[in-house]
């Protein structure tokens, strides 16, 4: 799948190169210093990535630059509607060959529909205007987009019982957000799997994560938190996100069970 530049990102990247090259310094040099993947400093240097907040902050350190990445990170960040960690946890959306996704309490933004989306920022953020909910739920349904095609990526969701018992919104939404999973799971866009509310030590119990697969690259992963996504692209911790995504699933129904229990907890909300 094509990675293009994103042009928020250019003043950054620029800089970045300039200052790393004036040093004398390989890509793989300044990512000691900043202890992370060499690929990534090459992700960022061609503008397809940016560095966050933090990165940002140990970058002007390390060039003696008085803030300038701090601040292009600012005015970078001030252009998408997400925060930075979240922002690059859609850009990785886009360049992923397989995600694997768990999630505790809510069907997850890529197999969300319209409604269900509007609901869950109306959740999250009691305060915000129709206006910014209008723009959040066209953001969402736009990321949809990678998962049309046949270069889409593998998807692959566990979820929670939870999530589907949990009528978010309205019922209608609920049950319009169900037949969307079980449509999606038809059209083999999907592979669901549902972890029992009978399972009495849930690995997953930590809470929801995100692990992306490239063609190129190592496997990062993204977790939530109450204000952003947390990315990690730590070896040894993305292969225990690994392993443990293999341990929640090995607590969850079949794909075709889930889709039994799914198909139930929807016809129930008629009831």
């Amino acid at each position: 799948m094509p990675r293009k530049p994103n042009p928020s990102y250019r003043k950054i990247a620029t800089e970045l190169r300039k200052l790393r090259k004036s040093k004398g310094w390989t890509q793989g040099r300044l990512a000691e210093q900043l202890n992370c993947s060499t690929s990534l400093v090459s992700y960022w240097e061609l503008a397809i990535y940016v560095p966050q907040l933090k990165e940002c902050q140990a970058l002007d350190r390390i060039f003696g630059t008085s803030g300038f990445f701090e601040r292009a990170w600012s005015r970078a960040n001030s252009e998408s509607i997400y925060p930075v960690g979240t922002q690059t946890a859609v850009d990785f959306e886009r360049s992923a060959v397989d995600i694997r996704e768990y999630h505790t309490i809510l069907v997850p933004g890529l197999a969300q529909t319209p409604d269900y989306a509007r609901a869950t920022y109306r959740a999250m953020r009691p305060f915000a205007t129709e206006e910014t909910l209008g723009r959040l739920v066209a953001s969402r349904v736009k990321r949809h987009e990678i998962l049309r095609g046949a270069d889409r990526p593998l998807l692959w969701m566990v979820l929670d019982e939870g999530v589907i018992r949990r009528v978010l919104g309205s019922q209608a939404t609920m049950k319009e957000q169900l037949e969307h999973l079980l449509e999606m799971t038809e059209a083999r866009t999907l592979r669901l799997q549902i972890v029992p509310r009978c399972c009495t030590l849930p690995p997953g119990i930590s809470g929801p994560f995100k692990i992306y697969t490239f063609p190129d690259r190592p496997m990062v992963v993204t977790a939530e938190y109450v204000v952003d996504d947390l990315v990690i692209d730590d070896a040894e911790q993305v292969r225990y996100c690994a392993n443990l995504f293999g341990a929640i699933q090995s607590e969850a129904l079949s794909t075709s069970d889930s889709y039994e229990l799914v198909r139930r907890v929807q016809g129930e909300l008629d009831e």
